[in-house]
């Protein structure tokens, strides 16, 4: 600085030679896995295993050889109504064996799985459908006749019954390589306009082969309670049967508490994947469950220090994770298995990047912060979406080069999301770069006061919402509380206001508290923030 005073002070590198090197190799190898399809490493699987049960539902089940074969006959009379390789088909059927038979016959047909939720309206299907350009979608009973008034083509399983089962129950042949699509799943985009995120083969192979951030095996049991249109829905299905376990079908289009822990306790499930906010609830209401499996993950928000301390306490055997990771990155980039030793840590930490992913955080000039400091969160690896269906400027916009990679053509994914590196290497999700506000002239994470409040003993869950005062453009917090049991709702506000004082600098203590009996969620498991 002495020497050359007048260059700017962001052009000063504050990472020595060794740190920059540690940062931009921050990430596990992927180990290796078979560079296959996700159908062919699914039909190996049988070919291993074919009387051992794979799918378990309310109205059936089915061994690894019946849906082989049940997804092979689909499979043809799919490729009979002229599906090709690289178009999108839709699957719009309830949650039961059929839904299963039916992504893995568009898959081995070499299209796409787009997967319409029972619960969306007939309109938002089209709009999907039409979005994909998908020729067919499959499904039956009234929803074929609704999706037919719509104008949208269906292969009705139903009424075509003994067309499909006069199919051969081999597997259709055709050429499909690991880089080609595999689904198509959709998230709300900021312009109104669904965003189609289309992720290949190789990305969900490499999510779920190979990885140690859940156990996976044979004699592995999973709910399948994750709406569909959700990311974690793949890992409820092809985690399990790509390695021979068992996964379990949670009826109708909402998990639902007293059923979540039924089948736990009917079908000896041994893994559930939640998000935060039904983890929390489930917790709290149906407690026994978490004595009955051997793993839990919480992912989708962030966790509840709270809820994660009391789980751990109660049930010492079970293993919890925090998981995180967006669905341009099938879901699931870091993970962290939380010990004794985080109970009192507020926030939970993320974790590490799981195998085959790398983590930068970055600052806006694109460079590499030091540990400790807040950056955006840029996500590279095989697990990557190969970007956006038809939106080549969002795609160019979110998927840029990861110049940290080493690999010509190597990508990251900016996911607007701000987290630090702690001490102990791990990181820690701090929040939105897009819900970052700024409350008389100081920036505030929203993430950060939810974190603290997540200290204190008297509360459940909360949530921190910004609204807009009565005086044009002036913004207050306000969060919204759940208590314990055993608290004095009444005292609750002063309580959290007094905490949030010998924690918070005072712009960040919110300015109101409202106490509910339960937080909101919306379709997703999610807390819903509208």
């Amino acid at each position: 600085m002495v020497a050359d005073p007048d260059q700017h002070l962001n052009g000063i590198d504050v990472l020595t030679t060794t740190e920059r090197q540690r940062m931009s190799t921050r990430g596990m190898p992927l180990p290796a896995h078979p560079d296959r399809c996700v159908h062919e490493l699914f039909e190996a699987q049988a070919r291993r295993s074919p009387e051992a049960l794979a799918v378990v539902a309310a109205d059936g089940t089915l061994t690894y050889v019946d849906l082989d074969r049940r997804a092979n006959q689909l499979a043809h009379h799919l490729a009979a109504q002229g599906i090709r390789a690289g178009q999108v088909v839709g699957v719009h059927l309830d949650r039961k064996p059929a839904l299963i038979v039916s992504l893995l016959a568009v898959l081995k047909v070499g299209a796409a799985y787009t997967l319409l939720d029972t619960a969306f309206p007939v309109e938002r299907t089209r709009r999907i459908v039409a979005e994909t350009a998908a020729p067919l979608v499959v499904t039956d009973g009234n929803r074929a006749d609704q999706l037919d008034a719509a104008g949208i083509d269906v292969v009705r399983l139903d009424m075509d019954e003994a067309a499909i089962a006069a199919c051969p129950d081999v597997a259709p042949r055709l050429p499909v390589s690991p880089q080609h699509p595999a689904c198509v799943m959709f998230t709300s985009g900021s312009t109104g306009r669904p965003k189609g995120v289309v992720s290949p083969h190789e990305a969900l192979v490499s999510t779920f082969v190979g990885q140690e951030y859940l156990r996976f095996g044979p004699d592995r049991v999973y709910l399948q309670s994750s709406p569909v249109s959700w990311d974690a829905f793949a890992l409820e299905v092809f985690g399990v049967l790509l390695h021979g376990g068992r996964t379990v079908l949670h009826p109708g289009s909402t998990p639902e508490l007293d059923t979540i822990a039924d089948l736990v306790a009917e079908h000896g499930v041994t893994t559930l994947q939640l998000s935060a906010s039904l983890f929390n609830l489930l917790l709290d209401e149906r407690p026994g469950v978490f004595d009955q499996v051997e793993e839990a993950m919480t992912a989708g928000e962030a966790a509840s220090v709270s809820h994660v301390s009391r789980a751990r306490r109660q049930f010492p055997r079970l293993r919890l994770i925090n998981g995180y990771g967006p669905v341009e990155n099938m879901g699931f980039s870091t993970a962290y298995d939380i010990g004794v030793d985080d109970l009192d840590r507020a926030p939970v930490p993320i974790g590490r990047p799981i195998a085959g992913t790398r983590i930068h955080l970055l600052d806006a000039r694109l460079d590499l912060v030091p540990d400790g400091v807040i950056g955006e969160v840029y996500i590279g690896g095989a697990g990557l979406a190969l970007g956006y269906l038809g939106q080549p400027g969002l795609t160019a916009e979110r998927f840029v080069a990861d110049p940290f990679a080493g690999v010509p053509g190597a990508r990251m994914y900016r996911t607007g999301d701000l987290a630090r590196w702690g001490v102990d290497g791990v990181l820690e999700f701090v929040g939105r770069a897009d819900s970052q506000v700024k409350i008389r002239g100081f920036r505030i994470e929203p993430g950060e006061v939810e974190a603290a409040i997540g200290t204190i003993p008297e509360i459940r869950q909360a949530a921190v919402v910004v609204h807009n005062g009565r005086v044009e453009d002036e913004l207050h917090l306000i969060a919204y509380l759940v208590p314990q049991d055993s608290a004095d709702r009444a005292a609750v506000p002063k309580i959290v206001r007094r905490h949030l004082a010998g924690l918070l600098p005072v712009h960040m203590v919110p300015g109101g508290f409202v106490v509910l009996d339960e937080l909101p969620l919306n379709s997703n498991g999610k807390v819903d923030r509208g």
